[in-house]
């Protein structure tokens, strides 16, 4: 994705990742906007926000990534924030099975808030660059087919992926915001139509003798 400045004609989107603590999303983050990697990361207290401006097919969009605490007692506030967002990156770490398992219990949290006909939500297995994960691929996979979402596995310590993960999520919003509009317009021509209908039946009524 190729970087831009800011621009009155851009479009906003808001971007959340969610998962355990740990597993790397604020990692995932900072490679993304800095290009830089930190070993000993400290974890997320409560929320943070980064913005990065870039283009993608032909599109200017300001993405502002929201990165979330996992901890238990921060829940609540992620859960929260969820229903304001346009795209969400469901985050488990490849070397830790138990934060892939919790990954069912951030899906179900986003039932109550989000309505997933008009966000765009995509599953990451980050650190892919362990040898021996404990999460196979396949089982990731099974559980992408029954949600109906996509699947990358990435490295922020290698930059596996992670320019694909945003990519990948800015696609599905657009496609989403393409839909939205069509129905907009589709709506608007319906409504047209019907006033020109009514319209055209008043004038054969006056018209008649």
């Amino acid at each position: 994705m190729e970087q831009i400045n800011e621009d009155k004609d851009r479009i906003l989107y808001k971007v959340i990742l969610i998962g355990d603590s740990f597993v790397g999303k604020t990692s995932l983050i900072i490679r993304f906007c800095n290009d830089t990697f930190e070993l000993n990361g400290i974890a997320t207290v409560g929320i943070d926000t980064k913005t990065k401006f870039i283009k993608r097919k032909d599109k200017k969009i300001e993405l502002q990534i929201w990165d979330t605490a996992g901890q238990e007692r921060f829940r609540a506030l992620s859960k929260n924030c969820t229903n304001q967002m346009d795209g969400i990156i469901l985050v488990y770490d490849m070397s830790n099975i138990a934060s892939f398992k919790s990954i069912k219990m951030w899906y179900n949290n986003l039932k109550e808030t989000v309505d997933f006909k008009k966000v765009g939500i995509i599953l990451v297995g980050n650190k892919c660059d362990i040898e021996n994960p404990q999460v196979d691929h396949k089982s990731a996979q099974e559980f992408c087919f029954q949600h109906g979402l996509s699947l990358l596995e990435s490295s922020a310590k290698s930059n596996t992926n992670v320019s694909e993960i945003f990519s990948s999520i800015i696609d599905i919003m657009l496609k989403l915001n393409d839909k939205t509009n069509l129905k907009r317009v589709n709506s608007k021509l319906e409504q047209i139509s019907q006033v020109k209908e009514e319209q055209l039946k008043k004038k054969n009524k006056k018209n008649c003798c």
